[in-house]
């Protein structure tokens, strides 16, 4: 009994923090949505205008239902229920996540971008006008849905349709069709509806905060490049922050390194290299000198510490392995490790405001 409620309250405690990680991101999206809506259309690049146009086309509702129809009806002529069922209930996502979608964009009623010659935009309002649906992304909320029920029945190739989700998602902004909380929201959104199609209602509860913890690092990464590359910190802090994660780098790199030469020693001593890659990724966002990405970074260790209490420790068959001398190959992989965590850092202070729009 003891066990169980620790294991609520840990579950409890880390879905707080999922929706409050969310928040931050959301909040911090809204500071820059006008300016960076602005900067894009101030873009007239041909490559990346196509790019918009083909994820627009990948993510509209004919592709999408083409997609559906598809193995619906290749299920049925080659008797494989299992791809029949996968087109079917692909098809009630899509439909399920355009009912969402048109109420939420009519009911909110947010300007799209190209209403961005006002100083501020227009109110946000309930409305049926052309134009007033921006918020959420209809193509991002639809090809995430999509996604999410094709990768529950075909695992193997997940990457790839969340990767052809992602595009569509990132076009519709690069094209200038949606603010970024459009996007995001439509991400969300999408992932919950598909979710809400594939898994028993019972089982609704620990699948969404598994697929939240899933993606959590994708959106933090996408959100932390947007606010890097828009801000400029503070002088004033920026060198604290930096010395801090290089230290704490450091100690990251140390632990993997400690448990390539020891193995079993490394393991009962520094901990397991989950522990350690959440150490680096803290210090990684120290280097940027941004508050707001340092914390959603540490909230996300927290998050995946709750999650994932088996990687805290070492399992009992590990604590009896001997340990060994460090192969070759380990010790490129964390040679390769220590030098991409030396690009990261660099590329980090040349991102520092690249787009001074805010």
């Amino acid at each position: 009994m003891i066990r169980s409620e620790g294991a609520w309250l840990r579950i409890s405690l880390a879905a707080l923090l999922s929706f409050s990680v969310l928040g931050m991101i959301f909040w911090g999206l809204f500071q820059i949505d006008l300016p960076f809506a602005r900067f894009l259309r101030s873009l007239h690049i041909g490559w990346l205008e196509r790019m918009g146009d083909l994820g627009t086309r990948l993510g509209s509702g004919a592709a999408l239902l083409a997609v559906s129809g598809g193995l619906l009806l290749g299920g049925w002529l080659w008797k494989q229920p299992h791809v029949h069922t996968a087109g079917f209930k692909s098809l009630v996502a899509h439909g399920l996540s355009a009912v969402v979608v048109q109420a939420l964009k009519h009911g909110i009623g947010r300007p799209r971008p190209r209403f961005l010659h006002a100083d501020n935009g227009l109110p946000w309002r309930p409305s049926f006008e052309s134009g007033l649906d921006s918020f959420p992304s209809g193509h991002t909320t639809a090809s995430f849905a999509v996604a999410a029920v094709l990768a529950k029945s075909f695992p193997k190739i997940a990457w790839l349709l969340y990767t052809l989700a992602g595009f569509v998602a990132i076009s519709r902004a690069v094209r200038g069709s949606h603010f970024p909380t459009d996007v995001i929201a439509g991400i969300c959104l999408g992932t919950i509806v598909g979710m809400s199609v594939v898994y028993p209602i019972r089982e609704w509860k620990q699948c969404l905060l598994a697929m939240t913890a899933r993606f959590l690092p994708y959106l933090i990464l996408v959100f932390s490049l947007l606010w890097l590359s828009t801000h400029l910190p503070g002088h004033s802090m920026t060198d604290p922050m930096m010395v801090a994660g290089i230290a704490v780098l450091a100690i990251g790199v140390a632990m993997r390194i400690f448990r390539v030469i020891c193995r079993a020693c490394a393991l009962n001593a520094a901990g397991t290299v989950t522990q350690a890659n959440r150490i680096i990724v803290i210090g990684v966002a120290l280097t940027t000198g941004l508050w707001l990405i340092t914390v959603v970074a540490g909230m996300l260790g927290v998050i995946q510490w709750l999650l994932y209490p088996e990687a805290r420790t070492p399992s009992a068959a590990l604590e009896k392995e001997p340990s060994f001398p460090p192969t070759h190959w380990m010790v490129l992989a964390e040679l390769s490790v220590m030098i991409g965590l030396t690009l990261a850092v660099v590329t980090i202070q040349h991102l520092k405001g690249l787009l001074p729009i805010v």
